[in-house]
């Protein structure tokens, strides 16, 4: 009886080894495939501050071995400069990431074979809006102001094809400003790599949230990544 408590107890010590090198396996390769996948989304995209790139689902070695995939792709990119407005942020939401589970457990290469979809959300300042525009454009909250020739009044906003379009409110104009009205000012959507879709748009903490559902990556993400 004695030994068989000393076999017991040997093999439970061993099961808790076990266990916890399969814990820090698990977290070394998440790891390895976000550092990856961050420095080559950098190198894609050199107007670009930085890029976070987070790996939800556990498991994650198991997922990779057994079926190729990965619950949960968290991508943030911030102040990207380029043609047409500047961002402040994009974040990628990507659910069901299949991947080519050899190539990376034998090569430390991260490559994608497709997705299931993945929800694309830019945010603007109105700083930087205001600047394309060379007119004074105010996000406060949930709302859009336009400061335009000694007037201030809300506005509207409306994605029409790659553009979003910005008019005056006429509610609570002046009669003597609606001549105004039915001018709006316009400014490029961010680029097809960057926002593959035409959005949804809205005010939020006074931001301008562009959000749309997609069902592959955008063209700067499969680069790097190497989706084939």
């Amino acid at each position: 009886m004695k030994k068989l408590g000393i076999v017991l107890l040997v093999l439970g010590v061993l099961l808790v080894v076990a266990l916890g090198v399969g814990f820090w396996l698990d977290g070394k390769a998440r790891s390895m495939a976000e550092a990856e996948a961050q420095k080559r989304i950098v190198e894609v995209l050199p107007r670009m501050r930085s890029a976070t790139v987070e790996i939800e689902g556990f498991p994650f070695l198991v997922d990779v071995l057994l079926f190729g995939t990965v619950d949960k792709l968290n991508v943030k990119l911030t102040e990207i400069e380029g043609a047409g407005v500047s961002i402040e942020s994009v974040v990628l939401v990507v659910d069901k990431l299949r991947i080519d589970r050899d190539l990376l457990l034998d090569q430390q290469k991260l490559q994608v074979t497709g997705i299931d979809r993945a929800e694309v959300t830019a945010r603007l300042t109105g700083e930087a809006i205001s600047k394309v525009l060379r007119e004074p454009i105010q996000l406060e909250g949930t709302k859009a102001k336009v400061q335009s020739h000694g007037l201030s009044a809300e506005a509207k906003l409306a994605v029409k094809g790659r553009r979003v379009e910005i008019e005056l409110s006429a509610e609570g104009l002046p009669p003597e400003a609606r001549a105004y009205l039915g001018r709006p000012l316009v400014f490029q959507l961010p680029p097809e790599e960057v926002l593959p879709c035409e959005p949804g748009l809205r005010v939020v903490d006074s931001r301008l949230e562009l959000a749309c559902t997609v069902t592959e990556l955008p063209a700067s993400v499969k680069r790097a990544l190497g989706q084939r």
